[in-house]
């Protein structure tokens, strides 16, 4: 009988249950390792988040603007939801359609770009989900600290500000420096590097 080879590779359940958290987001995984060394700093990233808010801030005032005009009345009941759903679905729409595409004016303008993996695109469904983890985690966040703006003692508010922080504090325990809607997605957001323009 032949014997067993000592450097048998462990099986993909090989996996001890004192595991840690750490230890499972630490190791890199061969998709991965294809892009290791073109991930972007976090500190240009949170740049990119700033020009992004610039960006989002006008997309809603000008819908905002179409939306109050065309409407009568004033915005209570019924139409504050439709108001406030109608805004959320151009939000939604623009940041799908530009992860789709594969990144939007904000990172366009700093040099990223949202991928799988693999480094493919990202596909319509996994564009929604970035959206829907960042909506819950970072946007969460933000309408928590406006909320907490205008009255203290808001314990709801107080959460959703530190599930906000504990997102973008991840990056900093991340083996790629990724926000935590990105690991948790299935995304990564790495850096383009443009081909330089050749003199005539």
């Amino acid at each position: 009988m032949p014997p067993r080879s000592r450097n048998r590779k462990p099986a993909a359940d090989d996996r001890r249950p004192g595991r840690s958290l750490k230890q499972d987001f630490s190791s890199p995984s061969p998709s991965d390792q294809r892009l290791a060394g073109v991930y972007p700093s976090i500190a240009r990233r949170l740049a990119a988040m700033v020009y992004e808010a610039l960006i989002v801030t006008a997309i809603l005032l000008g819908a905002a603007f179409l939306f109050v005009g065309a409407a009568t009345g004033e915005l209570h009941g019924g139409v504050r939801l439709t108001f406030q759903l109608y805004l959320l679905l151009i939000l939604g729409a623009y940041f799908v359609w530009c992860w789709h595409k594969g990144r939007t004016l904000a990172m366009r303008a700093w040099k990223l770009r949202v991928v799988r993996p693999d480094g493919g695109p990202l596909s319509m469904w996994q564009a929604l989900l970035r959206f829907v983890l960042a909506a819950l985690t970072l946007g969460g966040g933000v309408v928590g600290a406006i909320a907490l703006w205008k009255q203290h003692d808001l314990i709801g508010a107080w959460l959703a500000v530190g599930v906000g922080l504990f997102s973008l504090a991840w990056a900093l325990l991340d083996r790629d420096d990724q926000f935590l809607h990105d690991r948790l997605a299935g995304t990564r957001v790495v850096l383009v590097k443009e081909p330089r323009k050749s003199k005539p």
